[in-house]
């Protein structure tokens, strides 16, 4: 595994062709995961519904169990190895045991250790008169190797960060680099909650219900008067992923209630994620938002014009009818000139709020501007002062000339002859 150092665009071309690789590896593995977790679908379902009749078939799908198995763990090994030269033609390394870390050891030994978790192909009880002895469902342990199988979803959260072309994305890299921000699988399910939410939200749901329902059927199905029936459990895990509820169908084992649990828990986070992303989208973009408020804004000013005249007028009608001594109609007026003072005070409030508002959402952009315009200044004025610094140099420089010119060292004058 120890290459030789790279150095320039080698050293490019090679790191990319291992991200190629890497992303095929990862693909592949997915698919033997997936591959191993319905074939493991069908052995609990055919052990259930076939039993006794069913056994050779029943251990031909184990067989076919554990071969995926095999792949599947050459190559997570395959993957760390390029994982390791991926390291090396970034650091120039040439021996590949220092760029093994104990960290990224564990870390293959992991999931080598749960990749490996699987009902064994081992031959059952005999099928013919002591079928008695056949087991009508799945043991206790097989059971519990069988849904670990689970755990191989791991993998897909990886084959998403490799399929994405973030890290074969040159711009990505180089931002990213700049900015010190690290591509891992935290930034792609963002990625996608931004670009897709309405899908990845659809998607998780629906996996989400479909594989609690089965794991909970699976964990009921032998118990007396429990909900083993997948009908049963695809009713009861909605019910209890949107926290409603109705108490019809409940678990009877302490597995079942366990699983409903963590529904209940998925569903909450489910649902705050959904409520976000509605939130968001339900919400003004800037264009949107600047057109709402200046429409408001007229609507306000119309307001205030229209209340204030109402206030004028009956400021006035209480006036005249005071000065009548119309001691009815003036009550009628002063209490209309009192509504209508309280509805010019809130049309003004009202219209002030918007006012501040519009002047948070500029002040960015105004601010902007102000320093884009203060730049701009002080560039014409340092070049300007550059030019003059330049001209005042010649002058003096000039002057200097002149001075040393003048003041230099000058012959005698020859003596003139004497008369005789």
């Amino acid at each position: 595994m120890g290459g030789e150092v790279m150095a320039g665009l080698g050293a490019l071309r090679r790191r990319k062709r291992l991200l190629e690789q890497e992303r095929r590896l990862a693909g592949w593995a997915l698919a033997l995961a997936a591959l191993g977790i319905a074939l493991m679908v069908l052995h609990a379902e055919m052990l259930w519904f076939g039993g006794c009749p069913w056994a050779f078939h029943l251990l031909l799908v184990k067989c076919l169990i554990t071969l995926s198995t095999v792949l599947l763990l050459g190559l997570i090994v395959a993957f760390h190895a390029k994982e390791v030269q991926l390291f090396m033609t970034d650091n120039g390394l040439r021996d590949w045991r220092v760029a093994l870390t104990r960290r990224q050891a564990l870390q293959a030994a992991l999931e080598l250790a749960v990749c490996a978790l699987h009902p064994v192909p081992a031959r059952g009880a005999a099928c013919g008169a002591g079928s008695a002895a056949w087991p009508g469902f799945l043991g206790e342990g097989e059971a519990l190797l069988s849904l670990a199988m689970l755990l191989r979803l791991y993998l897909v959260p990886r084959a998403a960060l490799l399929r994405s072309g973030v890290l074969l994305n040159a711009s990505y890299r180089s931002i990213g680099a700049l900015n010190q921000v690290r591509f891992r699988h935290w930034f792609v399910a963002k990625l996608y909650m931004n670009t897709h939410p309405g899908r990845l939200l659809l998607g998780l749901t629906l996996g989400l219900w479909l594989t609690t329902a089965w794991v909970l059927s699976v964990a009921e199905r032998q118990a007396v008067n429990a909900t083993g029936h997948l009908m049963d459990t695809l009713w009861l895990i909605p019910i209890t992923f949107l926290t409603i509820g109705y108490g019809d169908v409940v678990p009877g084992t302490m597995w079942g209630k366990i699983v409903c649990l963590c529904t209940g828990v998925m569903g909450v986070c489910c649902t705050a994620l959904l409520v976000a992303v509605v939130a968001r989208k339900l919400e003004f973009n800037k264009a949107e938002k600047h057109v709402h408020n200046f429409m408001m804004d007229i609507h306000y000013a119309k307001e205030m014009k229209e209340s204030a005249a109402r206030l004028l007028q009956e400021a006035w009608m209480y006036y005249k009818h005071t000065r009548r001594k119309d001691s009815r109609a003036a009550r009628r007026h002063q209490r209309q000139l009192l509504a209508a003072i309280h509805t010019f005070r809130q049309v003004r409030l009202k219209h002030r709020k918007l006012r501040e508002q519009v002047n948070s959402m500029v002040d960015i952009s105004r601010m902007h501007m102000i320093l884009c315009d203060l730049q701009l200044g002080l560039t014409s004025s340092q070049q300007a002062l550059e030019k003059r610094m330049d001209a005042l140099a010649g002058k003096l420089d000039a002057l200097t000339e002149l001075l040393t010119t003048a003041l230099g060292p000058q012959q005698p004058p020859e003596p003139r002859p004497e008369a005789t």
